[in-house]
């Protein structure tokens, strides 16, 4: 007769690997059964990406009609949106990866974000500086604003970096006009300040600053032109007073690394991306347009580091095809499902 044996450790140490094999594959269900849940204000996010997009689109014939035989190199998703490395009217260093990463609509979803974050309602009055470093940026902005129904008064800055609105004949007020003119946004640039160093485009060639002086012509704009540094912030400051015609600025929102806007090089370390609300205690911070508006306690919102701010919502590094509306953190969250907690 054949005697059988038990072992209760043998025993054991399977019941613990089938244990351990359960635990696994429970957490691997867990993992791919997370559903997607929509975020604060999906529809407005959607709307306004959507409408960036159709900004996008509107302009893309003209832009890529100055664009040279090589330029997919420059912008893979070849949306016309990329400058050129150097023309006469470039006013200062840019980053190529920071210029491909903001050709993206879905930026107007996060510029949705931060209007409500700042407690924004239709019809408020919003001061808005941009330049023409970012204009796939400034798009985005417009097509929030619109979406938002806010009503902004907007000074520009003529010039623009490497890579940004850089071409002569199609510089970020010509963009701005072509979009008001088919009809996707009702407002554009009340004035323009030459931008570059000092706000006066200083280090531009003399041809530079004429082909600048004529787009300020041909789009029907007026030129802020400061006389220093800190001339260029009270001008600007009281452009947007007057030109609020008594109604209270809720907000100011900018785009780009405008020295006055942001200040110094320590400005531009202290000023980070997103709604800001107050001044730092325990640093001097140098005169700027933002400081001006957070010491009249109007909060600020600050649309600069476009590769940070695209990580941070989700939304890819240089893409090779213009992403479509409604990608990114921005739009969903990845929850796990309740049904998981009822089994």
């Amino acid at each position: 007769m054949t005697k059988i044996y038990w072992s209760p450790w043998k025993h054991s140490r399977i019941a613990l690997f089938l244990l351990a094999v359960l635990g696994i594959l429970g957490l691997l269900l867990i993992e791919t059964c997370k559903v997607k849940k929509e975020q604060s204000y999906f529809k407005k996010k959607l709307h306004a990406a959507k409408l960036a997009e159709r900004g996008f689109q509107i302009l893309k014939p003209e832009l890529l009609k100055h664009k040279k035989p090589d330029y997919k190199e420059l912008d893979p998703t070849n949306s016309g949106l990329i400058g050129e490395f150097l023309t006469p009217v470039t006013s200062n260093t840019g980053s190529l990866s920071a210029k491909q990463t903001s050709i993206n609509p879905n930026f107007a979803a996060i510029m949705i974000q931060l209007l409500k974050k700042a407690k924004l309602e239709e019809g408020d009055t919003v001061a808005v500086a941009v330049s023409g470093s970012f204009p796939a940026v400034n798009i985005c902005l417009f097509a929030a604003l619109d979406t938002m129904k806010l009503k902004p008064i907007i000074i520009s800055s003529v010039s623009a970096s490497q890579f940004g609105a850089n071409h002569p004949q199609m510089l970020w007020l010509d963009m701005e006009k072509e979009l008001v003119e088919s009809g996707i946004f009702s407002f554009k640039s009340s004035y323009a300040s030459l931008g570059g160093i000092q706000d006066k485009a200083m280090g531009i060639s003399k041809e530079g600053k004429e082909l600048l002086g004529r787009a300020l012509q041909r789009n029907q704009v007026k030129l802020l032109d400061p006389i220093h540094f800190d001339d260029s912030i009270e001008k600007r400051m009281k452009l947007y007073e007057e030109l609020a015609v008594g109604k209270p600025i809720k907000l100011f929102v900018n785009v780009g690394g405008g020295t006055t806007i942001l200040g110094t090089n320590l400005g531009k370390q202290v000023f980070k991306n997103g709604l800001i609300t107050g001044l730092p205690e325990e640093v001097h911070i140098p005169n700027s347009v933002i400081k001006s508006f957070l010491e009249k306690e109007i909060p600020v919102i600050n649309f600069i580091q476009i590769e940070s701010l695209a990580r941070k919502f989700g939304l890819p590094q240089t893409p090779k095809k213009v992403p479509k509306p409604g990608e990114g953190k921005v739009f969903y969250s990845e929850e796990y499902s309740p049904l998981l907690y009822l089994s």
